[in-house]
């Protein structure tokens, strides 16, 4: 049996992507944008009780019709290859933050100035230990992160 080879991966604007499949997805897109494009100018121009300038305007719309639908083929074709994961039972924050490329210091200066919404969400997602990182007297701070993060840590081992 042939062991699965990986594909090579490029990061492009913060996304892994396989190159191959960008580039056959990014030609997908641009043929049927300019299929509809022209097809739309050709149809609309050809309309003598259209005026032209509305024409051209039906034109592009038609062309990002296109494009609409070469999104739809690609993601059909090229499903997304990340695993999200969840949780970081195994992982310690240090460790987390190492992977990220970040100091504790700066996770914590980050976690100070969080808007609301992302102090919901993260409360959501049940990161009490990122947010029992916030100091006293921050403006995030609430004394149960560290409360829920305590009684998380001593669940868990």
């Amino acid at each position: 049996m042939k062991e699965k080879q990986k594909a090579p991966y490029t990061e492009v604007w913060g996304d892994t992507v396989v190159l191959s499949h960008l580039c056959m997805a990014a030609v997908i897109c641009i043929v049927l944008t300019m299929i509809g494009f022209l097809t739309g100018r050709h149809i609309f121009l050809g309309i003598e009780t259209l005026e032209a300038s509305l024409a051209r305007g039906y034109s592009l719309l038609t062309g990002i019709l296109g494009c609409f639908i070469g999104a739809t083929i690609s993601a059909r074709m090229f499903k997304p290859k990340r695993v999200v994961v969840d949780r970081f039972e195994e992982s310690t924050i240090q460790e987390i933050l190492d992977m990220a490329g970040m100091t504790m210091e700066e996770e914590i200066e980050g976690l100070q100035s969080l808007s609301a919404d992302t102090i919901q969400e993260m409360e959501d997602l049940e990161l009490w230990s990122l947010l029992a990182l916030i100091p006293e007297g921050a403006r995030n701070y609430k004394p149960e992160y560290r409360e829920k993060a305590s009684a998380k840590e001593g669940g868990t081992q």
